[in-house]
């Protein structure tokens, strides 16, 4: 067979490949795929692919088995790169982050320090195991200018009017700019924040990553809408329209293409970056991992990172400290540290009351509210005589119990008891 026969044989057997639309991959050799624009005023797709430091772009990239094109959903994506360019030093990229969102919104660095941090976690959603979300309050044409100025530098941003699950093709994971709270945003909410979580209906799809929502007035009732970032758009903030996007195209698309570098060089460094803030509490602790492991080679915005985030750990310790299943457990400990054998839930309201009034709460718990709490705590109570129902201290409950008031940073801890052993464990 000669030559030309030979490559039309290959050509043939390529076009015969089921095509698989894309609009980022890793692949299994550690390459990876990335949706971009033939050029910079271009609505033409293409892929790039990297490996190994090295980048090829084409309208369509066959790997191994497998024949990769362009998504034909990205007419939904407000921006794209259209090929990886030297970004400097993430300091620097985070300054051009910062510079630009001042520029377009007219915010001072203190009113905007979050929102480049926001943006680069944007780009490593896939890496993560917790993605931010930014419930934005204030005046409404003030806060979508805001949702614009963001489509323009996070990482496949979409803008929509309202949360839709089914909404998107599923192989899109965008960020998305949600212009109004609804009652489908509540459900979803702990989908779009934490990874492994997704949409049951039809095929199963991961559905976290950045989302930056606009809320108003509105009364999310969902378990998980305090765990994000709440963010007040100042009224005097710049209004930024389409026409200043077509002006800004330029700087966009050099930001977009820097970003792009930036994950390409730097998803392997995210994915195995230990970054941690151990002295933070729930969800304060896990937005500060993601933000912070987003970061390369910059320990001095690592360290913003924390101070940034110090305020809202402080009102996540408090609140975890007084609330009803922190409470119960700090009694639980004092009925340790007496070893009992047992203790009634009376016992427990009775010191829970006590706890509650050191702490200058007025509120008081009934035992029947006390025993709801320890069975959600995971504690399951018995009958122990006829002075009524309990929980046995066996080591195994103790030691869960301490465990409990670690994680809640309880004050009983703080010093422990002398010949504890689980004491001696914090």
């Amino acid at each position: 067979m000669g030559k030309n026969a030979e490559a039309l044989a290959k050509t043939t057997k390529i076009h015969e490949l089921q095509p698989t639309p894309v609009s980022e991959s890793v692949l299994h050799n550690r390459s990876s795929l990335e949706l971009i624009r033939s050029s910079c005023e271009s609505k033409k797709t293409a892929l790039l692919h990297w490996h190994n430091g090295r980048s090829t772009t084409g309208p369509e990239h066959v790997i191994g088995p497998h024949r990769y094109i362009p998504t034909q959903a990205a007419s939904v994506i407000r921006h794209l790169p259209s090929q990886a360019i030297p970004y400097g030093s993430t300091q620097e990229l985070f300054c051009e982050l910062s510079a630009f969102i001042s520029k377009c919104s007219g915010l001072s660095e203190g009113e905007s320090q979050l929102l480049p941090f926001i943006c680069l976690t944007s780009f490593f959603a896939p890496w993560l195991s917790f993605s931010p979300c930014v419930s934005l309050f204030g005046p409404p044409v003030q806060a979508v200018s805001l949702l614009r100025i963001l489509g323009c530098i996070c990482h496949h941003p979409v803008l929509l009017a309202d949360f839709d699950v089914l909404g998107l093709p599923k192989e899109l994971r965008p960020t998305r700019l949600i212009g109004q709270a609804g009652t489908r945003l509540d459900k979803g909410l702990g989908a779009l924040q934490f990874s492994g979580f997704g949409d049951p209906k039809g095929e199963l799809r991961e559905l976290a990553a950045t989302t930056v929502v606009y809320i108003g007035e509105a009364d999310l009732k969902s378990p998980f809408a305090d765990v994000g970032f709440w963010f007040s758009v100042p009224p005097a903030i710049r209004l930024f329209s389409e026409q200043d996007e077509r002006r800004e195209a330029f700087p966009i698309n050099s930001l977009q293409n820097k970003l792009l570098a930036y994950r390409l060089q730097n998803f392997s460094k995210i994915a195995l970056s230990d970054f941690d803030a151990p002295d933070f509490y729930g969800a304060s602790r896990e937005m500060a991992r993601s933000l912070g492991r987003c970061i390369v080679d910059a320990p001095e915005l690592q360290t913003k990172i924390i101070d940034l985030l110090q305020p809202r750990n402080d009102a996540d310790h408090v609140e975890g400290t007084i609330r009803l299943a922190a409470v119960i457990t700090e009694a639980l400990v004092v009925c340790c540290h007496e070893r009992k054998a047992s203790v009634r839930v009376g016992e427990v309201a009775t010191l829970a009351n006590g706890i509650l009034s050191r702490d200058g709460e007025y509120i008081q718990v009934n035992p029947k509210e006390v025993g709801a709490k320890l069975k959600k705590m995971g504690f399951r109570t018995t009958r122990l005589d006829s002075a009524g129902r309990g929980i046995y201290l066996l080591k195994e409950q103790c030691a869960q119990i301490h465990e409990l008031a670690r994680s809640f940073q309880v004050p009983t801890l703080r010093e422990g008891l002398s010949g504890c052993p689980h004491c001696k464990e914090s």
